[in-house]
């Protein structure tokens, strides 16, 4: 059970998550089954009739399915055969003349229980296990359990089922041409995740069907015990005897998976008879040889083979009986499994870590090779190549980063280690370290005591701007006699030491009209120390970032406090003193409950800022929860001692645009309804609305201005499809060939790269948005090829915490690259671009969304520099940290990623552009946009329809036959796209 658990573990690993889980049940009413009875009989007593024609009902299904393709060309499946039998409840009666709307009705309708049958089968604690009735739903969406919540009309239809009025709320999803076809139970269902793959293989993997029963057999004594009286038994239901007895295949996947043998040197199974004699086993032909050394030998014999993995070797080489690798000649192709092994086994485990990420072996001698040198063992191999974390990592991080970081950095990066890291050993980290991250301090004390102060008080507030306190971790006590902070909250020493540039002293005489009226408005709040609640609204590039930047100097210049937040770290960065909303305010991350409030107390440092503070900045405010602003809203009132006043009184500016992409929004029976933007919140109505109009960033192209508009507000003319148009300039054709088309918007965006690549402004004005991190992972991966420079590949190390037996292989967790964090391989050059995925030290500037550029890298450090923001040119030391999904539910098993935590920046996705200004924007749209306001985003980066190239795929059907990918076809322009605006937020 658990070989055909890890074969289609394989076939998952190899193509992904399935996109259907389809199951049939056999109806013993068919008419090929009544029609073979004898008077009086019923289905029961022929399972031998029964088992005969439901597998030849089921080859004719999966005929259709896999040659026939009804639903699309299958590339993969997996198949078990639990044989199961509904006998004879009502809804499976011989229908075979009814149209499929009565097919529907009897076979495809769920219930009635819950409300109207509390004592069915189905219902578990006054509910239907099964969640029905479901919810009426436009269209398909997925579902925040990953589960799809398929589209269902509220369109007044319903029918009497066993005696109820059911609509479409109960109806189970089904195919309508097969269950006309076939006249039965066919359930298809959508894998919308990888989480899906659990509950399908725990489904079909499950194994026998288990009864218990008890026998009351008294002893000697005439006691029964109790405990031996119950049975644990195996039950075989008669169809299934039939099977077997028929010698009908149980289970089936394809293509094919090979197991492939994992052995260490000299170490390899050899099969003999009994009785043979072993030295002529051993002088045998062939007895030497294993496919693992075979592979060995191929590598050395062919160029065409050192590129590909073992694990991958099947699909490209057969294996012969001859015991030989032969290269295909056909298409049948073939999935390779390495056995598993667990790190008990030693180096046998390592070995195969090294035979998952090396190609082109000729040895075993080879493999323990790295740089030149010969390791003793394959898990000194393994270390030295990154595959498997070192047992002094962290300290080899400090160490290597001692070499080029200034001890500030490297202090840094040992509150960076201290609170992400999740280091054991910290008090030996601290003594072996302290002496590099003082150097700055010894040069001005004598006193090892005073140095040591000097250096814990510095961390002690870098771990403060990080939400932590030092007191948590094991390192010698701070003395207060050396604090002069006068117990001084680090939150109000950061803000009083913020320097107001001299440029933005100088904004308020550059404000257009709409600026200058908002800023006067917003200014004179401030002064009445009265409060007042405000919304900056705009289109992107209106200058509301501009506008900012005159407040906070103007404000700041009176040695006032201005708290500047964002809700991204882009948006923050860009303004000075800037921080997350999240973590400035103490936010919870996933804050969906109403009432929810902020993690910080009246006595702290955060409480006593926003006490203090003349205004409070929020931009992008239209991206998060409308939850967050109440949580704020809820802790001011309280720390304010002013609760009927919104935000205690204080002077609060929000500021967004509704047009770009907004948090999660639901969909109701009557349209789209928000439910968590920041327009349905309470306080909406205590907002003065100030807008701007005037697009400062494109100015000299008044036609696309007036185009992103159009866009934005969804007033664009849409035509039968509902797409709208593109200017054709701004268009790049494109044909069958993505790889080829895909050069074109690359070309657009960075021409002449070679000569460019030392030019950090070239780097990061100019970005390719796509809608999906799989596209934005395709275009990364093509440009660091063709970036020059010195080259270092990072592997992650992966786990799932919660699987004792191993199910999910490492192979197959190295494959999955959830939203938010960095992919397994990470490669990187000097000065490529990447971007920050997590909140490090927002207070310096690394925060997420943060665009940087490598400077260089060590075995367990990568040294950037910031490249944008108020923060650009810092240097910034970045560790491995561990990592988890934000989404809990995104797998059937708690995922951890521990890698540095960047992606390449070449391109990103749409929604992490937003808030930022890119002068230069390709746009790859292989599929259309999917949610609010993502086109507009996209467009709305660039400065002029000159700047701007956007690659828009037409979907003619990904699944073609061979003979259609052959033929090729004329270059055409695609200029018309989907764009998703949902009217209801814009008007609200």
């Amino acid at each position: 059970m658990k070989k055909r658990h890890m074969d289609a573990m394989a076939l998952v690993t190899t193509y992904g998550k399935p996109d259907v889980f389809l199951t049939m049940t056999c109806n013993p009413n068919w008419p090929e089954i009544q029609d073979e009875l004898f008077p009086g009989q019923t289905a029961q007593v022929r399972p031998d009739l029964v088992a005969r024609v439901f597998r030849a009902k089921l080859e004719t299904m999966k005929d259709m399915l896999t040659k026939e393709h009804i639903i699309g060309v299958v590339k993969a499946y997996v198949y078990v055969n639990s044989m199961i039998v509904s006998y004879p409840p009502s809804f499976l009666t011989s229908i075979s003349t009814l149209e499929l709307y009565a097919m529907v009705v009897k076979h495809m309708m769920h219930g009635p229980c819950g409300v109207l049958k509390p004592k069915n089968v189905c219902i578990q604690e006054g509910k239907c296990k099964c969640r029905y009735p479901r919810e009426f739903n436009k269209t398909t969406v997925q579902g925040k359990d990953s589960y799809p919540l398929y589209k269902r009309r509220k369109d007044g239809s319903s029918a009497k089922v066993r005696g109820q009025m059911l609509d479409n709320r109960w109806v189970v999803p089904y195919n309508p041409y097969l269950l006309r076809m076939f006249n039965c139970h066919i359930n298809v269902e959508v894998c919308s995740s990888i989480k899906a793959v659990k509950y399908l293989y725990k489904y079909i993997y499950k194994g026998h069907d288990h009864t218990s029963f008890n026998i009351d057999i008294p002893d000697a004594q005439g006691n029964i015990d109790d405990i031996k009286r119950f049975i644990d038994a195996r039950w075989v239901t008669p169809p299934e005897v039939m099977w077997r007895i028929f010698g009908f295949i149980l289970c089936e996947n394809y293509p094919s998976v090979l197991q492939l043998p994992l052995h260490l040197e000299g170490m390899h199974r050899v099969t003999f008879k009994e009785g043979d004699d072993l030295k002529n086993v051993l002088a045998s032909d062939g007895a030497d040889k294993s496919m693992l050394t075979e592979y060995f030998k191929t590598n050395r014999d062919r160029d065409d083979a050192r590129h590909i993995l073992y694990n991958d070797f099947p699909g490209t080489f057969r294996w012969l009986s001859t015991k030989v690798w032969q290269k295909r000649k056909n298409r049948v192709f073939q999935v390779g499994r390495i056995v598993s092994a667990n790190p008990a086994e030693g180096d046998r485990y390592f070995l195969r870590v090294l035979l998952n990420h090396v190609t082109g072996s000729q040895s075993f001698q080879d493999l323990k090779t790295v740089d030149g040198v010969l390791c003793d063992n394959f898990r000194q191999a393994a270390e030295r190549r990154g595959l498997i974390e070192a047992d002094n990592t962290l300290d080899q991080c400090l160490t290597e980063s001692a070499q080029w970081a200034m001890p500030v950095s490297l202090r840094r990066l040992f509150a960076t280690i201290l609170v992400f890291c999740e280091a054991s050993d910290i008090r030996g980290l601290w003594d072996r370290h302290l002496k590099d991250m003082s150097d700055d301090f010894r040069r001005r004390h004598t006193c090892p005591t005073a140095v040591e102060q000097e250096v814990l008080l510095d961390i002690r507030g870098m771990l403060q701007s990080m939400g932590k306190d030092i007191k948590s971790f094991p390192l010698p006590d701070i003395d207060d006699n050396y604090d002069n902070t006068e117990g001084e909250a680090r939150e109000v020493i950061e803000e009083m030491a913020i320097v107001v540039d001299e440029h933005d002293k100088s904004l308020a005489s550059s404000l257009n009209t709409e600026q200058l009226r908002a800023y006067d408005e917003i200014l004179a709040a401030v002064d009445r120390h009265q409060g007042g609640v405000f919304f900056v609204n705009g289109p992107g590039g209106t200058g509301k970032t501009f506008l900012y930047r005159a407040l906070l100097a103007k404000v700041r210049g009176e040695k006032n406090i201005a708290v500047a937040t964002a809700t991204s770290g882009v948006a923050a960065s860009i303004m000075p003193g800037g921080r997350t909303a999240h973590s400035r305010f103490k936010i919870p991350l996933n804050i969906d409950a109403e009432g929810s409030s902020c993690n910080f107390t009246k006595q702290c440092g955060a409480a006593k800022l926003l006490r203090m503070a003349s205004l409070i900045l929020w931009d992008e405010a239209t991206m998060t929860k409308r939850q967050a602003v109440e949580a704020l809203d809820k802790c001011m009132r309280d720390i304010m001692g002013r609760r009927n006043r919104p935000f205690g009184g204080k002077t609060v500016v929000f500021g967004g645009d509704f047009r770009q992409v907004l948090p999660v929004v639901r969909k109701g029976s009557r349209g789209q309804i928000v439910e968590v933007t920041l327009r349905s919140s309470y306080l909406w109505k205590d907002m003065r609305p100030l807008r701007l109009v005037t697009n400062m960033r494109a100015h000299n192209d008044q036609w696309f201005a007036d185009y992103l508009l159009r866009v934005g507000n969804g007033t664009e003319e849409t035509d039968e499809e509902g797409n709208i148009r593109l200017a054709e300039d701004i268009c790049v054709p494109s044909t069958d060939n993505e790889v080829d088309d895909l050069e074109k918007p690359i070309n657009h965006v960075f021409p002449a790269l070679n000569h460019n690549m030392t030019d950090p402004g070239y780097m990061t004005s100019r970005a390719i948005l796509s809608t999906k991190n799989d596209n934005v992972d395709i275009i990364n991966r093509r440009m660091i090829d063709r970036f020059q420079g010195e080259e270092k590949i990072y592997h992650s190390f992966d786990s799932a915490e919660d699987d004792p037996h191993g199910y999910y292989s490492q192979e197959f967790l190295n494959d999955l690259t959830p939203n938010g964090l960095p992919p397994h391989t990470l490669k990187l050059k000097i000065k490529c671009p990447i971007i920050l995925l997590r909140n490090i030290d927002p207070a310096s500037g690394s925060c997420n969304d943060t665009r940087l550029v490598v400077r260089g890298f060590q075995r367990s450090a990568i040294d950037a520099e910031i490249m944008v923001g108020q923060h650009a040119g810092e240097r910034v030391f970045l560790p491995r940290i561990p990592l988890c999904p934000s989404d809990d539910d995104i797998f059937p098993f708690k995922f951890k990623r521990k890698q540095f935590p960047v992606r390449l920046s070449f391109a990103m996705m749409i929604n992490k552009a937003q808030g930022q200004t890119i002068p230069i924007v390709g746009v790859y749209l292989p599929e259309p946009v999917f949610s609010h306001g993502q086109l507009y985003v996209a467009l709305s980066r660039a400065t002029a329809k000159n700047n701007i190239k956007i690659l828009a795929i037409k979907d003619n059907g990904k699944d073609k036959n061979e003979k259609s990918k052959k033929r090729k076809r004329s270059e055409s322009l695609v200029t018309t796209t989907m764009n998703i605006v949902y009217k209801e937020v814009l008007s609200g």
